[in-house]
C-alpha cells in the first residue's frame, strides 16, 4: 500500500493536468460570429474608419473611392455605424471606430416592418371591441383658479394664524 504523501502527490499532479487542459480550452476559444463575414464595401468601410481614426467623411469616401466604392454607399454606411454603435462621430464630423470588431448591421427597415406587424395583429385582435378596447387615460386633475381673499375667507382663525406663522417662516419678517 503506497504511502500517504505519493498518493496525494499523484492526485495533485492529475489536478494540475486537468487545470492546464482547461486555460488551454479556454484561451482557444474564439468569437464565432452569428453571419458569415464577407469582404463587401461594408467591412472595407469598418476597417478604413478603424485604421484611420478621426478621419472625416469626404476623407474617407476619397480614399474608398479609389478603391472602387461608391461614396453614396460609404455615406450612409458611415451613418449606419454611428446608428449602431460601431462608430463614433464628434463634434467636427469625425469618425472613429467604438467597436473592435466589424459586425454585421441590423437592417432597420426589417425591425420596422415587424413592429408594423405586431401593431396590425393588435388592432385586429381589439377590433371588435369598439370603445370598450381603448384603455382609460387618466384624467389630468384641474388646479382651481381661486383668489385669495376666497382662500382667506375660506378660514378659521386657527387656520389663519398658522398660515401666518408659516408664511413669517418662509419670507423672514
Amino acid at each position: 500500500m503506497p504511502d500517504i504523501k505519493t498518493a496525494l502527490s499523484g492526485i495533485l499532479s492529475e489536478w494540475e493536468l486537468d487545470n492546464k487542459q482547461q486555460e488551454k480550452q479556454v484561451k482557444t476559444t474564439t468569437y464565432v460570429p452569428h453571419f458569415k463575414v464577407t469582404n463587401n464595401v461594408t467591412r472595407a468601410t469598418f476597417d478604413f474608419v478603424k485604421n484611420n481614426p478621426h478621419q472625416s467623411c469626404k476623407t474617407i469616401c476619397a480614399a474608398l473611392e479609389k478603391g472602387g466604392y461608391k461614396p453614396s454607399s460609404i455615406g450612409s454606411l458611415l451613418t449606419q455605424f454611428v446608428k449602431n454603435g460601431l462608430c463614433a462621430r464628434d463634434a467636427n464630423s469625425n469618425y472613429t471606430a467604438i467597436a473592435h470588431e466589424y459586425t454585421p448591421i441590423k437592417v432597420r427597415k426589417q425591425l420596422k416592418a415587424k413592429q408594423a406587424k405586431q401593431v396590425i395583429e393588435k388592432a385586429k385582435a381589439t377590433r371588435g371591441q369598439g370603445i370598450a378596447a381603448l384603455s382609460p387615460q387618466p384624467t389630468p386633475k384641474a388646479i382651481p383658479k381661486t383668489d385669495i381673499q376666497s382662500i382667506l375667507n375660506g378660514l378659521s382663525i386657527l387656520q389663519a394664524r398658522a398660515l401666518y406663522d408659516e408664511l413669517k417662516k418662509i419670507f423672514g419678517g
